[in-house]
């Protein structure tokens, strides 16, 4: 994850080609897919969700994802990247969840990406 968090796109490409396991989590439970939306990587995240089985839903301990983490440090453009691709990825195996909103927006109340 040190490789992603300083951007070095480079090492996590050389990574993934030997082996590197796409999920895996920390003793937090923080992915390379987290870590990479918390630092505004957008490069990284494609990468990463190009990967066969990356999978954007994990958790971690404090039950954030990769969408939600995206969306607390304000990278709006990892959170559209995210949200496309838990709900319209073509790869997506069938028993995958898809992320939904759980409330209505009110009038008061904007929406996720405003």
């Amino acid at each position: 994850m040190l490789a992603v968090s300083h951007g070095r796109m480079d090492m996590v490409r050389a990574l993934l080609a030997q082996g590197a396991e796409v999920n895996v989590q920390d003793d937090e439970g923080s992915t390379a897919l987290m870590c990479a939306s918390e630092h505004g990587h957008a490069e990284i995240v494609k990468l990463l969700l190009a990967q066969p089985g990356c999978d954007a839903t994990l958790s971690d301990s404090d039950e954030s994802n990769a969408l939600s983490i995206a969306l607390e440090a304000g990278h709006k453009d990892i959170a559209v990247l995210l949200y496309a691709h838990v709900n319209f990825s073509k790869a997506q195996s069938p028993g995958t969840p898809r992320l939904s909103r759980k409330t209505s927006p009110s009038p008061t109340r904007r929406g996720m990406f405003d």
